[in-house]
């Protein structure tokens, strides 16, 4: 049977690479640019295939030795078999194409770094427990895991991960090593998460199981609290093995774990939404704050909020901040937050954002942030927004599909970006987060 051959000839989001022949558009995961590659496991959705790497006949000039042994199974990474160079080369290409598809006029500014280490900058991991079929092999042990690339296979057992630290590598091997020689059943372990603070050296562990039992629970924690910087394990209880409605125990130390981005320190609590790389956000945040260009005496609204810290690190110059978010355990954080900073000009509210007309609040003559989560803008904020007489508008994505959806939501409202930055907070991987000022088109 002859195997389906192709030339990738570019990536596209979401970390595939294209390539086309007779008449359809095929989509391959872990590819370079410039490959001839045979595929497997082709899915055809009429003119459109998916399909895997069977095998790389003629690699690209630009292909590389992944320094990850998991990688070409892991569905953590993308772009390891990339050079970091060519992969913001090729960030910056897919960004300028999504934007040129919408019908975008304004050229975005070239990618900047997020942090200077490609690797090991994640300050928060999570990881399957898999327990092997030990009726085959009678060996009752347990792998930490990750998803397969294709997520039908299910898990790929992994030993460490090259974009957390050495620390966190050590929490998943002492943790692996304890259950095994300590714990008879394993059974209901389900998943294991692990925060750490990159400036503080903090550490927070959560156990994840599918019922309330955690076997070796003692032998678990004394092993754990050994690790230098573990100030926090909670084992938290997941029925059905759903994320939905967990119920969480502190089993050791306290309660949040600290991280520090620039001046300002953050508390972290299990439910926390923090950026992922810490040197990252403080460069992010960098941006932002540029862009906003606060001067003394400026109102600032945060919508999306989250924990706080773009409120936060905005707060010096500003006469007051608003930020609303809909999760409250964000907003007991982001209180937490202020009063940690002794900062004194912010204020939270837990909402919804569709509801904002509900809370009476004020656009006009302020300051926006918006960094909503990847689903984007629902048209209802857009047009409210677009109708105040805002001061400055700033909006944070971290999905360049749904940003330009939204530019052209905003552009038939009469607002239209004036600056674009995409920066690369995930190396390694398809992530990409932008930060760009919109105005007033007239």
């Amino acid at each position: 049977m002859n195997k389906e051959k192709i030339k990738i000839e570019k990536l596209v989001f979401e970390g595939f690479g294209l390539g086309r022949k007779d008449n359809k558009v095929f989509f391959v995961k872990k590819c370079v640019p410039g490959d001839e590659v045979s595929l497997k496991n082709l899915k055809y959705k009429k003119n459109v295939v998916f399909a895997e790497i069977d095998e790389v006949i003629d690699p690209s000039v630009d292909r590389i030795k992944p320094n990850c042994p998991y990688f070409e199974l892991c569905g953590g990474c993308d772009h390891m078999n990339i050079s970091y160079k060519n992969q913001l080369k090729y960030k910056n290409a897919i960004l300028k194409e999504i934007l040129n598809r919408a019908g975008i006029d304004i050229k975005a500014s070239n990618i900047i770094h997020g942090s200077t280490e490609p690797y090991h900058y994640r300050n928060s991991t999570r990881f399957f427990f898999k327990l092997n079929n030990f009726l085959l092999n009678k060996q009752n042990k347990v792998y930490l895991a990750r998803q397969n690339v294709s997520y039908k296979k299910g898990l790929v057992d992994v030993d460490l991960c090259l974009l957390q630290s050495k620390k966190i590598n050590d929490v998943m091997a002492m943790l692996k090593d304890c259950i095994n020689d300590k714990v008879e059943n394993k059974s209901s372990f389900w998943q294991l998460k692990v925060r750490e603070g990159k400036k503080t050296g903090d550490l927070m562990i959560e156990i994840i199981t599918s019922n309330h039992d955690l076997p070796g629970e003692k032998e678990i924690v004394e092993t754990l609290k050994k690790i230098e910087g573990v100030k926090s394990i909670y084992h938290t209880i997941a029925p059905g093995k759903s994320l939905i409605n967990v119920k969480r125990r502190l089993i050791f130390g306290l309660p949040v774990i600290y991280e520090k981005i620039g001046k300002f320190t953050f508390q972290i609590s299990p439910e926390s939404f923090f950026q992922t790389n810490s040197e990252g956000a403080e460069n992010l945040y960098g941006i932002i704050k540029e862009f906003a260009d606060v001067k003394i005496g400026d109102e600032i609204v945060d919508l999306f909020c989250g924990t706080g810290s773009i409120g936060i690190y905005l707060s010096t110059l500003a006469k007051k901040i608003v930020g609303v978010e809909a999760v409250p355990e964000a907003i007991r954080d982001a209180k937490d937050n202020a009063k940690i900073n002794k900062i004194t000009n912010c204020e939270f509210i837990c909402s919804d954002i569709s509801k904002l007309k509900i809370l009476n609040l004020k656009f006009d003559d302020k300051i926006i942030i918006i960094d909503p989560p990847r689903a984007g803008l629902k048209k209802e904020l857009i047009k409210t927004i677009s109708a105040s007489k805002f001061k400055r508008l700033i909006y944070v994505s971290c999905n360049p599909a749904t940003f330009t959806r939204d530019l052209k939501y905003f552009a038939e409202e009469g607002i239209i970006a004036n600056k674009i930055q995409p920066i690369d907070m995930f190396p390694q991987t398809h992530h990409l987060e932008v930060v760009s000022v919109l105005v007033k088109s007239s």
